[in-house]
């Protein structure tokens, strides 16, 4: 079978061959066995670079025939190679084997050439796990509550992570919600507004709390290479709260 397809990670496997996680177009991420050519052409493929993928097998493991780069090849440094790095940990931990998600690769090859392009790095990464976080089945309810009642601007919400936004009026919450937040702000993140700062720092608290809830707590370690900052804004019940600016 021919498939598009990045190469997400590779670990060496036994002699002159590698194991290749594979995010592709046509069936999600694969793990494959790749022979390297022989020494004096020997390249291991690189990440961030799209490639026609030939393999067999039906097991999880397949086996992969050939591999040939769409086009030249180029890196990311800095910044961007970290954050792409980061979105590789989130892939490799976050999708199930061979599920096709055509929708996930072209959210991660939208990614890849934005970094590539030079947009700021901190919407771009909010964005791609929003949409990730829905493609998974997963996705955050920012636009009503836990009951389905529509947001009011101007209210208060308490945000939990299994009964989503409740209204809050003052009260001591029975549990230490993940945060506080305006109606408005979260109507702004959930309409996209990436340029504003209060959803870009709601979403960067909220994402950050939602992976951990996801992964069970286990960490992402890719993140230690991100701009560490911590939430330095207002707090109620030493609770992130966001209002609108």
């Amino acid at each position: 079978m021919r498939v598009s397809a990045y190469v997400i990670h590779t670990r060496p496997f036994q002699d002159s061959k590698i194991l290749l996680d594979m995010l592709t177009l046509e069936q999600g991420l694969i793990r494959g066995v790749w022979r390297l050519p022989k020494k004096e052409a020997r390249v291991i493929p690189g990440p961030f670079l799209c490639y026609e993928m030939e393999f067999s097998g039906r097991s999880d493991l397949k086996t992969v025939k050939s591999l040939e780069s769409i086009k030249s090849a180029s890196s990311l440094e800095g910044l961007p190679l970290y954050a792409a790095l980061y979105v590789h940990e989130l892939l490799e931990k976050l999708l199930p084997v061979n599920l096709p998600l055509p929708d996930v690769f072209e959210l991660y090859q939208w990614l890849i050439e934005n970094l590539y392009a030079g947009a700021p790095i901190a919407p771009l990464l909010r964005r791609f796990e929003v949409g990730l976080f829905s493609e998974l089945g997963v996705g955050i309810n920012m636009i009503s509550t836990g009951r389905g009642e529509l947001l009011e601007a101007r209210q208060i919400y308490q945000f939990h992570y299994k009964f989503g936004l409740r209204p809050y009026y003052g009260e001591i919450p029975k549990q230490t919600p993940m945060l506080f937040v305006e109606g408005q702000v979260a109507l702004d993140y959930h309409a996209g507004k990436w340029t504003d700062r209060q959803v870009l720092s709601l979403a960067k608290e909220l994402h950050r709390n939602w992976l951990d809830s996801l992964l069970s707590g286990k960490p992402v370690v890719s993140r230690r290479l991100l701009p560490k900052q911590s939430f330095q804004g207002e707090r109620h019940l030493g609770v992130p709260i966001f209002r609108a600016l």
